[in-house]
């Protein structure tokens, strides 16, 4: 008898592996996925945000909370959740990597793992689903690993971990297969996704709760007490990681109604359809094109399942009803048709936590369209003679494969952009000396003008970084400054001159009479006019003046 490979089984496990692999080799060079390549080097993007922040909380000694660091925003500094260097990776890289390697970037090989991750998760999906196909895996592992909304996230590193989405969709399969709605795996999965991205671990805790909401014994105390012990552990876990924490150190965030989901969103954007004026500004954000080969399959779907009116939707009621409320919270209060204002929504003023944590509320679509792929391969699987669902799988993936082609090409091109310096390494590193510890920065992140962050403060803040220097501020998240003159003043006043250099962004300080009114009159600085900014020093002449 012949060897017969089955797809839910280790051959199946084997080929999510390699497409996994071939998808990763195939469009990010080597030096990508080691961190070292051009895209890497840009200093005004997010990535240097993650990049900086990394190696400040990598080089700082260990610490009381776990993930504190004072390398940005000295002295008071800032935890490593605050600057999206993936702290549960970060905090692994720490303990596990020699001091020796600083400064590197281990953001190559996250995202490597991402796609990776992505397409063995949908595997396990099919394999709870008992679904024993060849071409539905294949179907399964290139629709997950290459839907637009996941592949256009690599500028966002963190976000790229949306197998964590994946995984608690296989988890909430496998214990409806079990009968047991909670253990130990849904813990590990919730406290690593909590330390990794906050949204994506919102998004797997809704699916775990709607897991557990179709068990038998739901209301019972002990079950209850057994489903809260990973958000307890999260709760306990708090207190090594971050807290304590001033309330001065975090501020709201805005952007709830602009960062949203525009109701064309899952359709437009592929080879195929278009629409004019699709979205409107910030809702880049909620991008969430499906594919014309993943829409063709699900509009098939929906029909047969009217059709057949089998309750496929009724037997995961929770879950089905998890999608609806994720699609209206994704459009957010302002829904939009292309750029038509259709609707204002009033929510209730006790969602104001929810609505500014998650102010990025386009992003909550992102389940809704994993559980569209599933949904449509499972559902023609069951429903279709196996040369007919042979067929439509196949049609689905030349379809998609055709229709996402320039994503793709996107995909390789921005993996190896060219990174324009802003910053003059030598002039800069001419100021400074083999004692300087301290860069202070002016002004602060939200004290000046919002159009300068990017191309002023991120390359003031990787220099300060990859020199192992601490800077007063920071592009960190929902951090707050104070931002008058006399803090300023107070903040220079109290500074270690014979070790810091001073910055001011000449765009907010056009002359350098404004620079020194900030330094005390017996420490007045020296300085040089370098690429964006006033590089000073207070040397000992600079001590001497009156």
């Amino acid at each position: 008898m012949g060897l017969k490979l089955d797809s839910t089984g280790r051959a199946g496990f084997a080929f999510a592996l390699a497409f996994g692999l071939f998808f990763v080799l195939r469009h990010f060079p080597l030096d990508f996925i080691f961190g070292t390549n051009s895209y890497w080097q840009t200093e005004v993007e997010d990535v240097t945000q993650y990049f900086a922040g990394f190696n400040a909380f990598f080089n700082a000694p260990f610490s009381y909370p776990l993930l504190a660091f004072d390398g940005i925003n000295y002295p008071q500094g800032t935890r490593a959740t605050f600057v999206d260097a993936i702290p549960l990776y970060a905090f692994l890289l720490k303990v596990f990597v020699p001091k020796s390697f600083a400064p590197f970037n281990p953001f190559g090989l996250w995202i490597a793992g991402c796609f990776i991750a992505q397409a063995i998760c949908a595997w396990w999906i099919l394999r709870e689903l008992r679904v024993r196909s060849w071409l539905a895996l294949a179907a399964a592992v290139v629709c997950l690993v290459s839907m637009p909304e996941f592949t256009s996230r690599i500028a966002h590193v963190s976000l790229m971990s949306q197998w964590i989405v994946l995984c608690a969709l296989a988890m909430y399969l496998r214990c409806r297969n079990t009968g047991q709605p909670h253990g130990w795996a849904w813990g590990v999965l919730l406290v690593a996704g909590f330390y990794v991205n906050i949204y994506l671990f919102a998004m797997a805790s809704a699916i775990y709760l709607a897991g557990y909401l179709g068990s038998a014994d739901r209301f019972s105390a002990a079950s209850i007490a057994r489903a809260l012990v990973p958000f307890v552990v999260i709760g306990v876990s708090l207190f090594l990681t971050i807290f304590p924490m001033g309330e001065a150190a975090v501020s709201k965030e805005g952007g709830f109604g602009v960062f949203s989901m525009n109701l064309l969103s899952p359709l437009h954007g592929g080879k195929y359809l278009h629409f004019p004026n699709p979205e409107m500004p910030g809702q880049g954000e909620g991008f969430n094109y499906l594919g014309m080969g993943v829409l063709l399959a699900f509009v098939l779907s929906l029909g047969l399942n009217r059709k057949h009116n089998d309750g496929t939707f009724a037997r995961h009621k929770a879950l089905t009803w998890l999608m609806v409320l994720f699609t209206v919270y994704a459009l957010s209060n302002e829904i939009y048709l292309g750029t038509s204002h259709l609707v204002s929504i009033d929510y209730p003023s006790i969602l104001g936590p929810i609505t500014s944590q998650f102010r990025a509320s386009g992003r909550f679509f992102w389940p809704v369209g994993f559980c569209v792929v599933i949904f449509s391969i499972t559902y023609l699987y069951r429903r279709l003679d196996t040369k007919v669902f042979a067929a439509c799988m196949l049609v689905m993936l030349a379809v998609q494969i055709s229709d996402l082609s320039a994503f793709r090409r996107l995909l390789v091109a921005v993996a190896s952009r060219p990174a324009e310096p802003v910053l003059t390494q030598a002039a800069w590193s001419e100021q400074a000396t083999k004692d300087t510890k301290y860069l202070y920065f002016f002004p602060k992140f939200k004290c000046g003008r919002g159009d300068q962050v990017l191309q002023t403060l991120m390359p003031a803040m990787r220099y300060a970084a990859v020199n192992n220097i601490k800077i007063n501020t920071g592009y960190v998240a929902r951090s707050n400054a104070n931002c008058s003159t006399e803090s300023t003043q107070a903040e220079i006043a109290g500074s270690q001159f014979a070790q810091s250099m001073y910055v001011f962004n000449a765009g907010d300080f056009p002359q350098v009479d404004q620079v020194k009114q900030f330094f005390p009159p017996n420490r007045q600085p020296e300085c040089k006019v370098i690429d964006f900014a006033y590089v000073c020093r207070v040397g000992q002449a600079g001590q001497m003046n009156p």
